[in-house]
Formats: C-alpha cells, sequence, structure tokens
C-alpha cells in the first residue's frame, strides 16, 4: 500500500487512504509494540477517571475493547464507516456540548486535517470535570526521524508536540494533569532488533525519559470553582449524523508553522 503523494495536498479522501495505511501497520511488529504500551497506559489511566460515557476517535477503534467495563457507555467515532463505529466528520461530532465524561483521542490529531478544530471539537463535548486522554506521536524522538525523512506513512501523519498541544489545551479551558511517555525503540520493522532493545525501554521507562516515540496527555476540564449541572438531555442531541464532507489541507510538517 502506499501513502498519498507527500508533494500535494491531501483531502478527505486521501486522509482516510492514509489512516488505512497507518492501521495496517498495527499488524506489523513495530506497531505491535506501540498497541501494546499504550493499551498498558491506558489499563493504568482510565479506572482514576469517573462518570457514565466516554468516547473514542483515532488511529485504533480497537484501543479500548477490554477496558469497556470501566464506564458504563462507550462510543467509538470514526472517519471510515465501520460496523462498529458512528461515522463523523472531524469537525462536527454528534454529542451534546459537555455530555461527555472522558474523551480519547488515540492520535486522532495525527491524522486529520485541522488538528485545531478537532481538538475543539472533542473538547466542547467534555463535561466541566471531565477528562481528555491524547495519544499523539512525539516529533523529538526516533519517531519523529521517520516523520521528517519522509519515510512511509510517517510523514505524513500529524505529529504535532505536546509543548504545543499543552498550550492549546489550556486555552481551551484544561489543565494537562499528566504526561506519560513510551517506545523509546524505533519503530523497527525487525522483531529481533526490537527484543535487542528491550533494555533501552525499560531504563528510559525507569527515568521517565521525555523522548519516547509516543507520548500521552491527561487533561482535566477545569470548573472554574463551581459544581456544574449535569444536563438531563440525551449525549446524542439528534441521530442525523452530518455527512462527510470534503477538506483539504496543504502537506506540510505541523510543527515547522
Amino acid at each position: 500500500m502506499s501513502t498519498p503523494d507527500a508533494s500535494g495536498s491531501i483531502s478527505q479522501a486521501d486522509l482516510i487512504r492514509l489512516l488505512e495505511v497507518a492501521r495496517a501497520w498495527l499488524d506489523s511488529p513495530p506497531g505491535q509494540m506501540l498497541l501494546a504500551a499504550e493499551r498498558q497506559v491506558m489499563r493504568d489511566t482510565l479506572p482514576t477517571c469517573f462518570g457514565q460515557h466516554l468516547v473514542q476517535y483515532g488511529l485504533a477503534p480497537g484501543l479500548l475493547d477490554e477496558e469497556r467495563v470501566v464506564l458504563r457507555n462507550h462510543w467509538q467515532v470514526d472517519l471510515i464507516n465501520g460496523s462498529q463505529a458512528i461515522p463523523v466528520e472531524e469537525g462536527h461530532w454528534p454529542f451534546a456540548p459537555q455530555s461527555l465524561d472522558v474523551v480519547v483521542l488515540h492520535h486522532g490529531l495525527d491524522f486529520c486535517l485541522a488538528p485545531r478544530t478537532l481538538l475543539r471539537e472533542a473538547c466542547q463535548a467534555v463535561r466541566a470535570g471531565g477528562h481528555m486522554l491524547i495519544f499523539g506521536f512525539n516529533p523529538w524522538s526516533a519517531w519523529g526521524l521517520s516523520h521528517f525523512a519522509g519515510r512511509d506513512w510517517f510523514s505524513e501523519a500529524g505529529f504535532v508536540s505536546p509543548s504545543r498541544l499543552i498550550d492549546w489545551l489550556e486555552l481551551l479551558g484544561f489543565v494537562v494533569e499528566k504526561r506519560v511517555d513510551g517506545c523509546y525503540r524505533p519503530p523497527l520493522r525487525s522483531q529481533r532488533w526490537l527484543d535487542r532493545l528491550q533494555r533501552l525501554e525499560r531504563l528510559s521507562g525507569r527515568h521517565r525519559i521525555p523522548g519516547g516515540g509516543f507520548y500521552f496527555l491527561v487533561a482535566r476540564r477545569q470548573m472554574l470553582g463551581a459544581t456544574p449541572s449535569r444536563e438531563r438531555s440525551m449525549a446524542f442531541p439528534a441521530l442525523n449524523l452530518p455527512p462527510l464532507v470534503a477538506g483539504s489541507r496543504r502537506a506540510q510538517k505541523r510543527n515547522s508553522r
């Protein structure tokens, strides 16, 4: 499978093809390494989140299958119309404002047309005191070298820097409570070499070095000193989902702006 041409612009159709390529890559040794590390992070984090309604969006639709019992209601929203996912446009989610307790963006900002638009849409659905759980690829890592060197689908993924993302979250009324880094080994295709570098993973994780291939942010929506009144309406104000419309963006490294 090939990725869209990095020299042109990316349309909605190109973005969906890019997402399909990246999802196929998840079956490779580095992809399985990534999923295993991120699932462990979720197992450690979700029990600290409270509420009933959770929505997941992003790269791996099955990321939270093992954690369905943590919150009562769990929905998946996706750019691709699947059997278990609600198809959405990244800038128009079918949830009422402040109706969700937890939103998980699993590399959603790395695979979108407009990261700030997607983040704003996701954040406005989170209630006061609720959580945003965000996974992102770290541009300042061995994985970021593949991004800047133009290797495979890595060159077209967003790789939004964690410092920039923290600034965006603060502007949207969130405070970042925790950051976790993981996957310090480079995304090598050889399982043998990944096994040989396990010591690097253990040492880097033990000392919490901020240079992993992915970062994970736990952000809470600030309550501004008041106890919010919970909306009595349904999380879905309407089931007339907006159509997927074409969009475009320039294919450029977002951290170069």
